[in-house]
């Protein structure tokens, strides 16, 4: 019988993956740096979405709507990878999807899309400017978890006994080396109306996150 693999989340975006076979604890560490796109490594990026004249959108319900002049709290989150989405934070909690080419938005750089393209009655223009920094390295103890096979054994109603092997989780503690990485995102998102050359609104955002990046750790027990 296979071990399924019983994975302990850290708090940041690396991931840690313990299992036990046969009464031998082995482990295997995968830490996932994720690559850069628009909202790695955090749910969205909150800022303001000031709106200089009023811009026709279509919500995520198929309502057109036109957004007047003027500022509002707002936000944008990457649903998928071929989507973003922007919410405005108002008495209608409006949001508004707007379509990418899969893995088309840098990391750092810019990026132009037609309204064909984004499935609004806009054309979209960005600017994405994203930098980490790297903490000391530190070490500490941390709260795990593994599995571990035991036999069961069940007598049949026939006579003699049935004896199988199952897997239960066990909770322990391992001393783990590690450094945080914090990272800055500012996003700036240009709205206009379709072939039009003058701006109807900007969107603009800033996100910061903590990595932990796992260097080496001691087996949990």
């Amino acid at each position: 019988m296979r071990p399924p693999f019983y994975g302990y989340k850290f708090k940041y975006s690396t991931f840690l993956f313990i299992y036990s076979i046969r009464g031998k604890r082995m482990k295997n560490l995968m830490p996932f740096i994720f690559a850069a796109v628009l909202l790695a490594g955090c749910d969205k990026i909150e800022g303001q979405l000031n709106v200089s004249k009023d811009v026709k959108l279509v919500t995520t319900k198929g309502v057109g709507r036109n957004v007047r002049a003027g500022t509002y709290d707002a936000d944008i989150k990457a649903n998928t990878k071929k989507k973003i989405t922007l919410r405005l934070n108002n008495d209608g909690d409006e949001k508004y999807d707007f379509n990418i080419p899969d893995g088309s938005i840098p990391s750092n750089g810019s990026f132009t899309y037609k309204s064909s393209t984004v499935g609004q009655p806009v054309d979209l223009k960005g600017t994405v400017a994203t930098s980490s920094t790297d903490g000391q390295r530190q070490q500490t103890t941390q709260s795990c978890q593994y599995q571990e096979p035991v036999q069961q054994c069940f007598p049949l109603p026939q006579g003699g006994v049935n004896c199988q092997i199952v897997w239960q989780t066990r909770f322990g503690m391992q001393w783990i080396q590690y450094y945080d990485r914090t990272t800055v995102k500012d996003v700036t998102l240009s709205i206009a109306a379709a072939g039009a050359t003058d701006e109807s609104a900007q969107f603009i955002g800033h996100a910061t996150w903590a990595d932990r990046i796992v260097l080496s750790q001691s087996q949990c027990r």
